[in-house]
């Protein structure tokens, strides 16, 4: 099985899921900020998931694409789209062709480490830079991995979530050498045979690292901050914002040497 479809199948499972995990994370200032970015549009998400960035946007008027892995997210997206100029499409965020163009590129809430091979994220950075229009922007939300926790020591176990009648515990595998982190989450509730596995794994990357992957796509730093509110990054800061946008082709000054 490739990797693009375990990525569909794991985040299968995820589905059913999905909406109710991320019902508290509150994604008004990406959709803000995007939208600015973003101007007439069409902006293109990887990872679209089922719609939880792209559907405000398209709200506000912005065509969206969004490529996601998963069948039965993109089912969810499709039922909820409506009039809306939002499409999904199947396809592998590491390696896509829509032969299309596009201002913005985006891929938020650290979805970018779920492609867990350096190969993997340095190929996403070559699609994404394929994709851009003329002055564009690839847009990338994640977190910084000392800070967040995600690099730390992660051999461990966490309850999440405990009742009655229901329980939901996760437990991660920190791989320092591969900068992966392997987790799986397990949800126990109703009557004794209803149980769930939720595997994931992600590769993360240091900032550093992403800003050499853009070099070798051709793209440069436009902008980091701490958040999609454009607050400074800092130590402390657990995410990072940064953009990209094609590097600016290189001159050379009459009578110089070639």
């Amino acid at each position: 099985m490739t990797n693009f479809e375990s990525q569909g199948a794991r985040w299968d499972m995820w589905a059913p899921f999905y909406d109710e995990d991320t019902k508290n994370q509150d994604a008004s200032q990406c959709v803000s900020a995007l939208t600015g970015i973003a101007g007439d549009g069409p902006a293109l998400e990887l990872g679209v998931g089922t719609g939880r960035i792209a559907l405000p946007l398209g709200r506000n008027g912005i065509e969206v694409v969004g490529i996601d892995a998963s069948h039965a997210m993109l089912k969810q997206l499709h039922e909820r789209t409506g009039e809306l100029p939002v499409s999904g499409r199947h396809a592998d965020m590491a390696e896509f062709d829509l032969e299309q163009r596009f201002p913005l590129v985006y891929i938020a809430a650290s979805s970018f480490f779920l492609l867990p091979t350096q190969e993997l994220q340095m190929a996403c950075f070559v699609s994404a830079a394929r994709h851009l229009a003329d002055g564009g922007r690839f847009a990338v939300e994640a977190a910084m991995p000392q800070s967040s926790g995600l690099a730390g020591p992660r051999d461990q176990m966490i309850v999440r979530e405990i009742s009655e009648d229901h329980l939901k515990f996760s437990a991660f595998l920190h791989d320092p050498v591969t900068q992966t982190v392997r987790a799986q989450e397990v949800r126990f509730g109703g009557p004794p045979e209803e149980w769930r596995l939720l595997p994931n794994v992600m590769r993360y990357a240091y900032p550093a690292e992403l800003d050499l992957m853009a070099r070798l796509a051709g793209l440069e730093l436009v902008s980091r901050t701490a958040d999609w509110s454009g607050n400074p990054l800092k130590a402390a800061s657990t995410h990072h914002v940064s953009v990209y946008t094609p590097q600016a082709p290189a001159t050379v000054t009459p009578g110089a040497p070639a």
